[in-house]
């Protein structure tokens, strides 16, 4: 019988139930059952999910059939529960973002390098259809060497954020942590390491209160400069990923529409995300999370990736001043 990583879920909201779900389709996971700090929480999605209920986040860190962790909870909690985890000698799979600082994030770093447990921080925007076959036609040399990428993410998210451990920056990071930390994980992906240049962000709504639309300018360690836009105040929102290379152009829609390249030679493809047929995002990545700890195979993304696109969160964050305007 092939073997199954036996997993517990810690937080039993939306993303956690997602991912539960999601797991419950990967042949190498058994979830073991759902811990919230909330009991009514907790028992709704036992019995939603069909799994048992640990009464308390000890009962299920301390558990020996347990091998790893889904840690699907606010931001703030984090470190904490993390390091929790890994000392009771579980593997770590961590919703995004890693944590609400770069401090925090070593932290965590550092108890998986002493307790020898792998984390992987959920970056799953790579594994979306268009997101992913961008990087493979870059990678594949389609459009030579990349010189600029241009990121733009906007939508009308301000009802998302009104509520809850959303509206409170400090436990959720705001709009960089808690949303466009996949953009700058994915422009990583695409061109390397990356520094922070300039960035400014503005806030005209009282609530939430935090940079609620901004702009950011990038160079890579090989001269390709980038610029990400995102916004939680736009009614019509945009999704699009331009890569200008030596040889031609990439470009997406996001989660939705086309991915097409043309080159100066007049080469050119599109694609949509049912011709590209990647597996589910979500169900892909917590696939390779089980395969990893269970054959040590390589992790598409891991503790590291997570760090460093909280670094260049709180760069851009370190660089805005809400009192200038663009």
């Amino acid at each position: 019988m092939e073997a199954t990583l036996r997993v517990g879920l810690i937080g039993a909201g939306g993303i956690g139930r997602y991912l539960a779900y999601q797991a419950k389709g990967v042949s190498e996971i058994t979830l073991t059952g759902v811990y919230d700090a909330n009991p009514e929480l907790t028992q709704s999605a036992a019995q939603e999910l069909e799994i048992p209920a640990y009464p308390t986040l000890s009962a299920l860190l301390e558990d020996e059939g347990v091998q790893a962790v889904i840690v699907a909870t606010p931001p703030y909690t984090h470190r904490e529960l993390c390091e929790q985890a890994l000392q009771a000698g579980k593997h770590v799979f961590l919703e995004k973002p890693m944590a609400l600082s770069v401090a925090d994030c070593d932290a965590i770093l550092q108890a998986a390098e002493r307790t020898q447990r792998r984390v992987m921080v959920g970056h799953v925007l790579r594994l979306f259809p268009l997101f992913y076959q961008a990087k493979q036609w870059l990678d594949a040399g389609v459009i030579g060497k990349p010189l600029a990428v241009a990121i733009r993410r906007t939508g009308n998210e301000r009802e998302l954020f009104a509520k809850g451990w959303r509206a409170d920056v400090r436990q959720s990071g705001g709009l960089l942590m808690e949303m466009n930390v996949h953009e700058l994980d994915y422009l990583r992906w695409l061109l390397g390491t990356v520094r922070v240049v300039a960035a400014q962000g503005i806030q005209p709504f009282a609530e939430p209160s935090f940079i609620q639309h901004w702009h950011a300018l990038f160079v890579s360690e090989t001269g390709a400069v980038a610029q990400i836009e995102a916004g939680m105040i736009d009614p019509l929102g945009t999704y699009r990923v331009s890569i200008i290379g030596e040889q031609g152009t990439i470009e997406h829609t996001g989660f939705g529409g086309t991915v097409r390249y043309k080159t100066h030679s007049g080469e050119e493809q599109t694609l949509t995300p049912e011709e590209i047929n990647t597996p589910e995002p979500y169900q892909w990545e917590l696939r390779l999370f089980a395969r990893g700890v269970l054959f040590g195979e390589p992790l598409p993304y891991d503790g590291t990736d997570g760090r460093e696109a909280v670094a260049l969160a709180e760069a851009c964050l370190q660089k805005m001043n809400t009192r200038q305007e663009f």
